[in-house]
């Protein structure tokens, strides 16, 4: 690693704990430490959504599993040219709007206020933080891979270092930190991922040559659907299109949109800078395929594919940019989900129990379960193995199934009842949990043949069960600001 590349990331952590610690005199209340305030600026915003939905699951878990596995995988990421207009256009007024007739903090309020259940916010709490275990697995396992190579270290280290880093500006600055954080990231990650791309393509002699000399070695790795199959990558591209109704890492910064008139402006700018970041996963995982089939560039383990190109191939200048911003990114994300994390624990289950905790308790304590749930992440990290991807697509399928029927639905169909939310959330949770776990342990090894892709089975079934049983079970009026909600 070039010194250049050792400063220009040193300097980049620093200013990045410089932010947390400027945002941390600006969090003085609650509604400061779990939704900034409530006041960002539209821009802000749309950077904040693409970064915290992407970062070192685009960065680094793209481009190795699409090194590993091909074309296919292309529908974990390219959805996002669907996903994020679907989330700004079905979800974002009616939150923003949620949260001037109700005091919102947390999805879980917005699930409280459209069904007036406990059962519901206390579920919905359950799937979040059950979500935010593998996000945030993903995230410190990015930022233990980038630090690793930075510093020369182990990839405990690098972990260690990492939530070190986080563990410091998410606990003092919160959610004001994590928003800022995540503005530098996504300004950074969409034009390192332009200049990314042009350099891959160079590298390759082109897409074309690129996909031609793979194909003949690996025609498989090329097709469509790679070596998955139709089952998988389908499942993927429903899951991860459609799944960003549940994903509270998204829907949560909609709270804090400082004008609803510009929310427009939001899904256009949001959409495209996912695209644009999404062409490393392309570019990059294509290229490394390249080199090991034509030159026989070894890659040791896929995780591996981003952090090689830039060692070996990019510019020191960009080499720097990049593995700073990865790991600055990796580590704004997790910010984001440590408190979507902390207010789950500290604030929507007491509320779900019927126990009103004060706004200094929240505060409080939803500093001191930030900093637990920050070494609980890097110790999973280090401990599970796996790949920075497999982490992600668990914590974003958990997310889906459980929450996009319940609030994506929800919120915009009035037939929707309570007893069809409380349903789907249950179905969602126990259901993406089961297989998850039955697929790890073996329990029956025959239960879903292999081309099914687990949480796309868990994520039909939930909208099924929430429109059954919402059709089957009487419909409840509204309280009068929610159904007006709900009429915009």
């Amino acid at each position: 690693m070039s010194t250049t590349i050792v400063l220009i990331s040193a300097a980049y952590f620093a200013v990045m704990i410089g932010i947390g610690l400027w945002a941390a005199t600006r969090t003085k209340t609650n509604a400061d430490y779990f939704v900034a305030g409530k006041g960002v600026g539209i821009l802000a915003i749309a950077l904040a959504t693409m970064s915290s939905a992407m970062s070192g699951f685009l960065f680094i878990g793209g481009p190795g599993i699409q090194f590993s596995l091909g074309f296919g995988t292309l529908m974990l990421t390219f959805p996002a040219a669907v996903s994020f207009g679907l989330a700004w256009f079905l979800l974002a007024k009616r939150m923003k709007l949620l949260s001037m007739v109700r005091p919102m903090m947390t999805v879980p309020d917005a699930i409280h206020a459209r069904y007036d259940s406990n059962w519901a916010r206390g579920l919905a709490a359950v799937a979040i933080l059950l979500g935010v275990i593998g996000y945030l697995g993903t995230q410190t396992l990015a930022m233990g891979v980038v630090l690793g190579r930075i510093f020369d270290i182990s990839l405990t280290h690098g972990v260690m270092i990492g939530v070190a880093i986080v563990a410091l500006y998410s606990v003092a600055g919160g959610m004001i930190a994590g928003i800022y954080t995540d503005v530098a990231q996504g300004a950074i990650m969409v034009v390192a991922a332009l200049i990314t791309f042009y350099l891959a393509l160079d590298l390759g002699g082109g897409m074309g040559n690129m996909v031609t000399t793979i194909g003949a070695q690996d025609p498989d790795w090329i097709s469509p659907f790679s070596k998955l199959g139709p089952g998988i990558v389908i499942g993927w591209y429903l899951v991860f299109s459609l799944g960003i109704l549940g994903q509270p890492q998204v829907a949560h910064k909609f709270y804090m949109v400082n004008d609803v008139r510009k929310l427009k402006w939001g899904a256009l700018l949001a959409t495209a800078c996912a695209m644009i970041a999404s062409l490393v996963w392309l570019s990059v995982g294509t290229v490394m395929r390249y080199l090991s089939v034509s030159s026989g560039v070894e890659v040791p383990a896929a995780d591996e594919a981003a952090p090689l190109f830039m060692l070996n191939y990019a510019p020191a200048l960009l080499a720097g940019i990049f593995f700073a911003g990865v790991a600055a990114a990796s580590m704004s994300t997790a910010d984001s989900f440590l408190i979507i994390g902390s207010s789950a624990v500290v604030r929507d289950l007491p509320l779900a129990f019927g126990r009103q905790p004060s706004d200094a308790a929240q505060l409080k304590y939803g500093r001191i379960v930030t900093l637990v749930l920050c070494l609980a992440a890097g110790a999973l990290a280090v401990v599970s193995g796996q790949l920075v991807a497999v982490l992600g697509i668990f914590g974003w399928g958990m997310f889906a199934a459980a929450l996009a029927p319940a609030l994506g639905l929800g919120l915009n169909w009035s037939r929707a009842t309570v007893e069809g939310a409380v349903a789907s959330l249950v179905f969602g949770i126990v259901g993406t949990l089961f297989l998850e776990l039955n697929n790890q342990f073996g329990w029956w090894p025959d239960l879903l043949p292999g081309y099914v892709y687990r949480t796309a089975v868990t994520f039909i079934g939930s909208f099924i069960v929430f429109v059954g049983v919402s059709l089957l079970t009487p419909r409840r009026a509204l309280a009068p600001d929610i159904a007006a909600v709900l009429r915009v």
